[in-house]
């Protein structure tokens, strides 16, 4: 978030805003977060991952470029604008991606980044069968949770989990509500080794990158 301020403060002036929406069932985990970075752009949080599915979003963060239509032009699911070492909880600022910001705020529908159309809608991909009844089965779950019965909404957490196992947001939340090794014989970490967590940035660089 604090990168995202600074790019908020330099471009603010050329018809560019950031918003930031939190996709986390408990307020209180994001809400934090929030106050720390006393960001001056729209900060939001969204805990019913009603964004998320709109988006078809597997993971956080999930950076989208709108333009000045109202169009998608860009949709990266990825760590991209600044890094944590996992190691030794070192962050690191991608310059590169900044970059590639400025120049789509430069350059509009011109830039390189710009994505056409059908590109865009192919990195959003068309809600399947499974996305359906993965966030249906997530949102009972959730429900469950908030009303109290934390060992029924187990089930259907793990029902979602099985229908969509690339669907970090998902694992994310399940995990964080209860005991994910007692609960779901797994951790995040374990399961970062079975699937890669993000995909790679697919950009041509800048000739200054």
């Amino acid at each position: 978030m604090p990168v995202w301020q600074e790019l908020h403060e330099e471009l603010k002036g050329k018809n560019f805003e950031v918003i930031t929406v939190a996709c986390d069932v408990r307020p209180e985990a994001a809400e934090p977060s929030i106050k720390d970075a006393a960001s001056e752009y729209p900060s939001l949080i969204d805990n019913h991952h009603v964004v998320a599915q709109l988006y078809n979003t597997r993971n956080v963060p999930t950076t989208v470029w709108i333009d000045e239509n109202g169009e998608i032009v860009r949709y990266d699911e990825g760590i991209y604008v600044r890094r944590r070492n996992r190691d030794t909880g070192e962050f690191t600022i991608n310059e590169r991606y900044k970059n590639m910001v400025r120049d789509w705020v430069e350059n509009s529908s011109a830039s390189r980044y710009v994505l056409s159309a059908g590109e865009a809608q192919k990195q959003l991909r068309p809600l399947t069968k499974e996305d359906a009844e993965g966030i249906t089965n997530f949102r009972m779950g959730v429900y469950l949770h908030e009303q109290g019965f934390g060992a029924d909404s187990i089930p259907y957490f793990k029902q979602a989990n099985d229908l969509k196992p690339e669907n970090w947001n998902f694992k994310r939340q399940s995990f964080n509500l209860g005991k994910p090794e007692e609960d779901y014989g797994t951790t995040i970490q374990k399961e970062g080794q079975l699937r890669p967590m993000y995909v790679p940035l697919n950009m041509p660089p800048l000739a200054d990158s």
